[in-house]
């Protein structure tokens, strides 16, 4: 009887080890990446002159209340060009 009961007690702790390595409680792998600040912009590009669709788009991608940002510059020789095959886009 004293074998079979020392060789129930080293299968429960053989057990018990076992699963105890299963169990992990280190925080480091679990650590969350930060997303990448926005991207700051500063001027008009240039793919926003392709079309008045394109400019519209430009702007409606811009952030509405956003009041801490700087100005946007326009280069000298952006045009917007006009459109007069599709309907006007409301604006809103």
């Amino acid at each position: 009887m004293n074998k079979h009961r020392t060789l129930l007690i080293a299968a429960a702790l053989a057990a018990t080890l076992s699963l105890s390595a299963c169990w992990d409680d280190d925080d480091d792998e679990d650590t969350v990446v930060p997303p990448p600040p926005p991207v700051v912009v500063t001027e008009v590009p240039d793919s926003a002159g392709v079309s008045a669709v394109a400019f519209f788009a430009f702007i409606r991608s811009l952030a509405a209340n956003d009041e801490s940002s700087e100005p946007l510059t326009i280069k000298g020789t952006f045009n917007v060009p006009a459109d007069d095959g599709s309907e006007p886009t409301p604006f809103t």
